[in-house]
């Protein structure tokens, strides 16, 4: 039975390939068909229509003109192809050979030979290349990425062809980037060999069986093709926390593992002795080495692991880094996390670490004094910004739509009554149940007397009638609001003390409760302290330009698009499609709604906060876990390169885009995240996620 099902699986596997290269070739011969093929928001089909569909587009296509000219790269294509796992955690796919395996393998051998990079040692960057973007800035040189890549391969064929073998030195490989570049080739190779130590780290995974080896009393040696000096590549083991009893670099004889003479070395050194070979090249580390008499096993890397579910379409530094990270951390075999922390370490970290910066940016460059995190949203943006800049000065400050709401209806009157009523409608609450939530039963007499009763349920039609009711009785209005104004107003002036300019930090995205707070602060409390502002996002679904004058005269910035900045990301986020909301999982706290503040029986400042939504506040705990992980891993991989946290808003919003435009993803993992979309109805009509995109989302 057990060989049967590994038949059948193994069959399977071999169908899903050709079924892969087919559906490949079938869509990247042209661009049009690829695009519309995977585009957003597609319904999902079955195999048989996907395939009709898919004829139907080749043959369109072929009608056109030109098609042929328009062939699609596979880096292009994998923008489109890429996808986060839907079924389960990322960390239960990946699967590295058992401990009681290994040591199995080890026990039964006298030498144990490790590769070194992307075995033992791991770079922060999904491509080994990328490193050459900061060796070029170091050296100051424009192109710097393109000629060292060239100089390699030419230098190679040159040692190729004059040695009959294609190992070069760092020092070689330098002397024929002068073809391109003036630098000495000794000072270039030895900046990009300190760049290299800097950044590398160990394979938590391979460090395991390392230690495993060592006491099991064996001998362990490091075999690898590399072109850094034997130098270099002994100090980044050692910074690692490996030390071989022999480091052997294919430079330093002129052979490599691919070729095979690099191990018949090895075996010259250790004569009569049982070898076995870890590494992560099929052909160099597995078929050439069993080729030559050693055993060998295979360790797949974490780039290829993890490389068919990334965001791709990010500029190439940020993005080989953003990648990197998470290969190391997710495809290492030792990590084992949830799926909601992988959410956010995968998706939400590298968008919370470049907003911080961006929001420290404006700090420095504006001179401000204080920055204020507005609850609930700003929780998780506050622990990340004071691990990043601790000596900004900081606040989590109480604020809400309905307290913003409530605290400024005495001047922005029309918000008042579209928050607490008009946007009800939908909900179909009767004028009981709206003025409970709002905290306003003495309106429901007033309500009676214009003619209503308390089971009217609020329509399109009577809303007018019932407007004008609440604006005859504006009064109840007021007394409501300054039963909490005064505590408010003491709040903020003791938060603000004798800060002369605060900035107030919140998601987005029409940007109300900056608008409310600095109309307060400035206008109404005169608490003598300039406000400004920063969002997440600008795309306010009722009104594109709501804050376009603060934008304009530089009071607000946006980090990821705005109607000023990145105008086709704000065209491609589809608040329909819920994107707003999935953007706001991303830092969601565990900790319930603030709706007011108010004076207690003692005269000391109070709060009120709306039912907890305890259901999702595990959720929450996990996403903020690896939310900091995240970027306390990114911080310590670049703590030499501060430059790296300079991620664009456009980068941080293509890794947000990956996973919010995956509806099926929020489908399986936030099925019962607890959601309630309008100010004061927590009591009434808090849903779930899979309510709202039942209800809301639109293809």
């Amino acid at each position: 039975m057990n060989f049967l099902q590994a038949g059948l699986c193994t069959v399977r596997k071999r169908a899903s390939r050709v079924k892969r290269k087919i559906v490949r070739a079938a869509t990247t011969w042209n661009g049009w068909v690829l695009h519309s093929f995977y585009r957003e928001g597609k319904p999902d089909m079955c195999a048989p229509r996907k395939a009709v569909y898919l004829f139907f587009l080749s043959i369109a296509a072929l009608a056109g003109s030109g098609p042929r000219h328009n062939r699609v790269s596979a880096v292009k294509r994998r923008n489109y192809t890429t996808r986060p796992y839907l079924d389960k955690p990322e960390t239960e796919h990946i699967k590295r050979l058992s401990y009681p395996f290994m040591a199995k393998k080890i026990l039964v051998h006298d030498v144990i030979s490790f590769d070194v990079f992307d075995t033992l040692l791991l770079r922060p960057f999904d491509d080994p290349k990328a490193v050459f973007y900061l060796v070029g800035e170091r050296l100051k040189c424009p192109g710097f990425y393109r000629y060292r890549v060239l100089a390699e391969k030419q230098a190679r064929a040159r040692n190729l062809e004059k040695n009959g073998t294609n190992e070069v030195t760092l020092v070689e490989i330098y002397q024929q980037l002068s073809r391109y570049f003036i630098v000495d080739p000794h000072y270039g190779a030895a900046v990009e060999a300190q760049i290299e130590l800097a950044l590398v780290q160990p394979h938590p995974y391979l460090k395991q069986i390392y230690q495993l080896a060592r006491s099991l009393n064996k001998e362990v040696i490091a075999v690898t093709d590399m072109y850094l000096p034997a130098e270099s590549i002994a100090q980044m083991v050692k910074k690692c926390g490996f030390e071989p009893d022999e480091l052997i670099v294919s430079n330093e004889y002129g052979v490599s593992k691919r070729q095979g003479g690099l191990y018949d070395m090895v075996k010259e050194k250790y004569p009569n002795k049982r070898i076995l070979h870890i590494g992560d090249s099929y052909a160099a580390d597995v078929t050439s080495a069993k080729e030559h008499g050693l055993e060998a096993v295979f360790m797949r890397n974490v780039a290829s692991l993890g490389g068919s579910h990334r965001a791709y379409d990010l500029t190439a530094l940020v993005g080989s880094a953003y990648r990197g990270i998470l290969n190391n951390k997710l495809c290492s075999g030792i990590c084992k996390a949830s799926a909601y922390y992988e959410f956010g370490y995968s998706y939400a970290g590298l968008f919370v670490l470049g907003y911080c910066n961006f929001i420290h940016q404006k700090v420095e460059r504006e001179h401000i004094d204080k920055v204020f995190f507005l609850s609930r949203d700003g929780d998780i943006l506050k622990q990340v910004y004071d691990r990043m800049f601790p000596e900004d000065t900081t606040e989590y400050v109480y604020w809400s739509r309905a307290a913003a709401t409530t605290l400024t209806s005495g001047a922005f009157r029309n918000e008042y009554l579209l928050r607490f009523l008009k946007y009800k409608i939908s909900k179909q609450l009767t004028l009981r149940e709206l003025c409970e939530a709002m905290d306003q039963e003495e309106m429901i007499e007033r309500l009676m007397q214009f003619g209503f009763s308390e089971d009217t349920v609020l329509t399109k039609e009577n809303y007018e009638s019932v407007v004008a009711c609440f604006i005859s009785n504006w009064s109840l209005i007021d007394k409501k609001r300054d039963a909490g104004a005064g505590a408010a107003k003491q709040y903020y002036a003791q938060k603000i003390g004798d800060a002369k300019k605060i900035c107030l930090i919140d998601v987005g995205w029409a940007a109300s409760g900056f608008s409310a707070l600095r109309y307060l602060i400035e206008e109404e409390w005169k608490l003598g302290c300039e406000v400004t502002g920063a969002v997440a996002g600008a795309n306010y679904l009722h009104d594109q330009n709501i804050i376009e004058a603060p934008l304009l005269n530089g009071k607000m910035d946006a980090y990821l698009f705005s109607q000023r900045l990145n105008t086709d990301l704000k065209k491609s986020h589809s608040v329909r499609r819920l994107y707003s909301v999935l953007i706001e999982i991303m830092l969601a706290s565990p900790s319930p709604s603030f709706t007011g503040f108010y004076y207690d029986q003692n005269g000391e400042i109070a709060y009120s906060f709306d039912l907890p939504e305890t259901e999702g506040f595990d959720m929450i705990r996990e996403i903020q876990s690896g939310i900091c992980d995240f970027a306390a891993d990114y911080l310590a991989a670049f703590a030499q390169y501060p430059c790296m946290y300079n991620i664009s808003g456009r980068d941080a919003y293509e890794v947000a885009r990956f996973v919010i435009s995956q509806i099926k993803y929020f489908k399986n993992l936030f099925a019962d995240y607890p959601v309630n979309r309008a100010v004061g109805t927590s009591g009434y009509q808090t849903g779930t996620l899979a309510d709202l995109i039942r209800n809301e989302y639109v293809r």
